[in-house]
């Protein structure tokens, strides 16, 4: 029969009494602690005694680490030797602690903004709940983990909340949530509380500055992952449609006026491609459970992922995540996870806080903005509670949010900037650069890049380029310092040939352009993983020149049409071509117009009745003396897919029989 840790008898201690020190103070040491990296929960804190009696388990133990993810899940377990029980009873030896978030075996990551992150070895105080499966849970989310940090020769208890946004309502509310705590003399206080001995917290301690930064220095290494997310899909001119499930109690419309005005804000800014759309309801509500294909905001905490919102006292108002499938891609020299798919959860319980709000419309857009703001990938103008400065003070992602707050989701200059640094296009390259991620070899003449994926865990990206000389140079995958693979183009007078070795088994394709004549040719791994050499790569210099002679008589200048796109229209190659689709349903006989989604000048696709749902992609090809149209297929419902050249007049019309599952290519428009 398993032992088990009863609670302790009330231990007795020297306490020496902290003395008290301003708010100013506190403010600054929430500065110093709260490391700056992208969030998107937002928290009415819970003070220590609130948080200490509705907790039913609290333990104090040492990490000893992550356990191997078998359930399938984008969840993290993590193994806790258990030291101390304060409160309730915890079975003897080693617990699991399971938190929500982390990365699944087929490399898929969920990010939620505000869970609590673990380190090795590091000794913690934990406030626990069960789960159903036999595992524990941080009660109250992130806000139930104290971490133990050390300065000054002592142990500290500290929350990571560097991932939240706080809601100010009292003075109470904005000093719980940075305080920082004596271990061992908070675990004392707990433990009588939990005994029936309640008293004064006694606790509360302030090092000097020099132990502040050996802290900040101690809990920044708790941050998760240290790689940014962004969208991808606004680079090339596409959209991201976020839908709401479920309505909002205390508002008049549920909820979905307060999103499209949210959404409306970060639009507003004109200098970066950013497009968000409302796209009405969703009847998916997995939320952070499981991917399900929607970028939802879900009102009420469909899934309990959080305890209800307190009014009397405090608790989670909204939660935000990401996930990704594992890829990573750059953009503008950095790496980035590709986020393929964002939630944000509203707590149950808001509508009787929302009562106390000024506005609660404007209240619940400003609360939705920010959050889609993180969504972003946007972190807050400031996690000082004094800032000084009115531009990050009264910015839509400041740290804080007051629930009198009524402007809305308003952009300010802080926020459209940090936008621009996110997702700005970079300015054209001056001719003759090398674009990024690209080795320009033998005077400019070629382009190489590599795309590479790990096919153990499913993540994906663009190779970074370090040139060596005017003929080599070397391609990493994530790690600057980890060369994967090594390229080598020489020319041997009548043909220039290609060499490449690699340092990798993972899968990856190595493109070489030659902007000269403009082929590309690519080259991917080899059996027994050891390089390959293409002894006919491209022409010599001279070949290349003449070839490029007959090229230039055959081209012809780019010629824009008047294109205009609508609800059934989709305009490709400078808005020459202008694309419709019409289908039918052979199995139910319904049938309508496509839903056109531009993504790129060449490229696009359409939906039947859901965008969210491809079912054709086209893509455009100009070469001079001719135009290919392409189209590629994910249904064998009935459709017509018509192309008009707005400048010629001149139109096509391509048919699929129901039944077949095939696209096609046409040569010669």
């Amino acid at each position: 029969m398993k032992k088990t840790l009863s609670l302790p008898a009330r231990r007795l201690a020297m306490r020496v009494p902290t003395a008290r020190f301003a708010l100013a103070a506190l403010a600054s040491i929430a500065a110093v602690l709260a490391p700056r990296d992208v969030d998107a929960t937002t928290l009415l804190p819970h003070s220590d005694t609130e948080l200490v009696d509705g907790a039913p388990a609290i333990v104090i133990g040492s990490v000893t680490g992550r356990l191997p993810n078998t359930t399938g899940e984008a969840i993290t377990d993590w193994l806790v030797t258990v030291e101390r029980v304060l409160k309730g009873t915890v079975a003897d030896g080693a617990i699991v602690v399971r938190v929500p978030g982390g990365e699944a075996p087929g490399g898929e990551i969920l990010h939620l903004y505000g869970a609590p992150v673990f380190r090795d070895g590091e000794r913690a105080l934990l406030l626990l709940a069960p789960r159903p499966d036999g595992a524990w849970r941080v009660y109250q989310f992130g806000q139930g983990a104290f971490h133990g940090v050390r300065a000054e020769g002592r142990l500290f208890a500290a929350q990571n909340l560097s991932d939240v946004r706080v809601v100010t309502r009292s003075q109470r509310n904005r000093r719980a949530a940075h305080e920082l705590r004596d271990f061992e003399l908070f675990a004392d206080w707990i433990a009588d509380r939990a005994a029936g001995a309640p008293r004064a917290a006694d606790y509360l301690s302030r090092p000097s500055a020099s132990g502040l930064r050996a802290i900040t220095r101690e809990f920044t290494l708790l941050s998760w992952n240290g790689v940014n997310a962004r969208w991808f899909e606004f680079d090339g001119g596409g959209s991201v449609p976020f839908r709401t499930s479920g309505i909002q109690g205390g508002l008049p419309g549920g909820g979905g006026a307060e999103l499209t005005r949210a959404l409306a804000a970060w639009n507003a800014e004109r200098t970066t491609p950013v497009r968000l759309e409302n796209a009405g309801t969703t009847s998916a509500s997995a939320g952070f459970l499981r991917m399900d294909g929607e970028n939802a905001v879900l009102f009420g905490d469909p899934n309990g992922e959080v305890e209800d919102l307190d009014c009397r006292g405090a608790g989670y108002l909204a939660i935000g995540g990401w996930r990704s499938r594992g890829e990573t891609r750059v953009f503008n020299g950095a790496t980035y996870h590709r986020i393929a798919e964002g939630d944000v959860i509203l707590n149950n319980g808001l509508e009787c806080y929302l009562a106390a709000a000024r506005k609660p419309s404007q209240y619940i857009e400003r609360l939705i903005g920010h959050e889609i703001g993180h969504a972003l990938g946007i972190g807050h103008s400031s996690e000082n509670a004094n800032e000084p400065r009115a531009a990050l003070r009264n910015a839509l992602m400041y740290f804080q949010l007051s629930h009198r707050d009524a402007r809305g989701a308003e952009l300010l200059a802080d926020d459209a900037q940090a936008l621009q640094a996110l997702y700005r296009p970079p300015p054209p390259l001056p001719p003759g650069a090398c674009p990024a991620n690209t080795l320009c070899l033998l005077g400019g003449r070629f382009e190489v890049t590599a795309t590479w994926r790990n096919q153990f865990n499913g993540a994906s990206g663009v190779a970074g380029a370090i040139k060596a000389s005017d003929v080599a140079g070397y391609l990493y995958f994530t790690d600057r310092n980890n060369y994967e693979l090594i390229f080598k183009i020489l020319d041997f007078g009548g043909t220039i040939k290609v060499f490449y070795g690699q340092l990798t088994n993972l899968q990856f394709t190595i493109s070489v352009k030659d902007k000269r004549t403009g082929a590309i040719k690519t080259y991917t791994n080899t059996p027994g993983e050891c390089g390959g050499l293409d002894q006919n790569g491209f022409p010599s210099a001279s070949v290349a020149a003449s070839f490029a002679r007959v090229k230039s008589r055959r081209g012809r200048a780019v010629t824009r049409g008047n294109c205009r796109p609508d609800a059934d229209t989709m305009c490709l190659l400078d808005d020459r071509f202008a694309l419709e689709m019409s289908w039918r349903n052979q199995y139910d006989g319904s049938s309508g117009r496509g839903l056109p989604k531009r993504l790129t000048g060449l490229t696009g696709a359409f939906g039947f009745t859901d965008l969210a749902n491809l079912e054709l992609l086209v893509k455009t090809l100009d070469f001079g003396d001719r135009v290919l149209v392409l189209y590629g297929a994910l249904s064998d419902l009935e459709y017509e897919l018509r192309v008009t050249d707005t400048v010629s007049g001149r139109s096509k019309t391509y048919s699929n029989p129901a039944g077949r599952y095939c696209g096609g290519l046409d040569n010669d428009f």
